[in-house]
C-alpha cells in the first residue's frame, strides 16, 4: 500500500471538499473536515475514512447526516447518550464527536462494551475505540486536561486519496469560454 503525506490543512481541505462532491450540504462539510483532521490526529486514515462513507452510494450520506444529528442531539442536551447503531462508519461518527467536544468544550466521552468510560478528548488512538464502542455519551464536566494528538497527521492511502480528489471534482465547474467569461477559473493572473 503507497501512501502520502499531508498537512493537517490538506486533510480537512480534502474531507470537506469530498463530502461537498458526495451531495452533503456545506456546513455538514465543514464539520466532516474538522473531523477528519481530529480522527487523523489519532493515527486514523481519515480520508479513507470519508471515502468509504461518502462514496458512490447514497446510503453512506445518509448515515453520515443521521451521525451529524445524532452529535448534535448530544451537543445540545437533548440526550445524555447516543448508541453505535452502524459500525461500518463509526470511525466517521468518532470523529464527527471528537471535533464536536474539541471545537465547543464539552466532555463527550466514549462507553465502552466493558463499562469504561473514555473521554474524548484522552483518546489518543481512535481506531482502537471502534471494537469496543456501544455509545457515546455526555458527561459533566470533570477538567480532564485536553490531549492534542500528534503533530502530524496519519498518512493517506494513495487510492482513497484519488477517490477523494474524483468526489471532489464533483464541484468543479467545467473549463469553457462561457463560465470563464461568467468569472470561473484564475484568469490570467493569480493573484488573490
Amino acid at each position: 500500500m503507497t501512501t502520502i503525506l499531508l498537512s493537517y490543512n490538506e486533510v480537512q481541505s480534502l474531507a470537506r471538499k469530498t463530502a461537498c462532491g458526495a451531495g452533503l450540504p456545506h456546513g455538514v462539510a465543514d464539520d466532516i473536515g474538522h473531523a477528519a483532521v481530529w480522527l487523523s490526529a489519532r493515527g486514523v486514515d481519515a480520508i479513507r475514512i470519508v471515502v468509504e462513507a461518502l462514496g458512490d452510494h447514497a446510503c453512506g450520506a445518509q448515515a453520515v447526516l443521521r451521525d451529524q444529528a445524532a452529535v448534535d442531539v448530544l451537543c445540545c442536551g437533548e440526550s445524555r447518550q447516543v448508541s453505535l447503531h452502524d459500525r461500518e462508519h463509526g470511525l466517521l461518527l468518532i470523529g464527527l464527536a471528537g471535533a464536536a467536544a474539541t471545537n465547543s468544550g464539552l466532555n463527550l466521552a466514549a462507553r465502552l462494551a466493558n463499562g469504561n468510560v473514555l473521554p474524548l478528548a484522552q483518546v489518543s488512538d481512535a481506531s482502537d475505540l471502534i471494537r469496543d464502542l456501544k455509545a457515546l455519551s455526555l458527561l459533566p464536566d470533570d477538567g480532564e486536561p485536553f490531549r492534542p494528538g500528534s503533530p502530524r497527521p496519519a498518512a493517506t492511502d494513495t487510492a482513497a486519496y484519488a477517490a477523494a480528489l474524483g468526489l471532489a471534482a464533483r464541484t468543479y465547474v467545467p473549463a469553457s469560454d462561457f463560465s470563464r467569461a461568467r468569472g470561473a477559473g484564475a484568469g490570467t493572473t493569480d493573484n488573490d
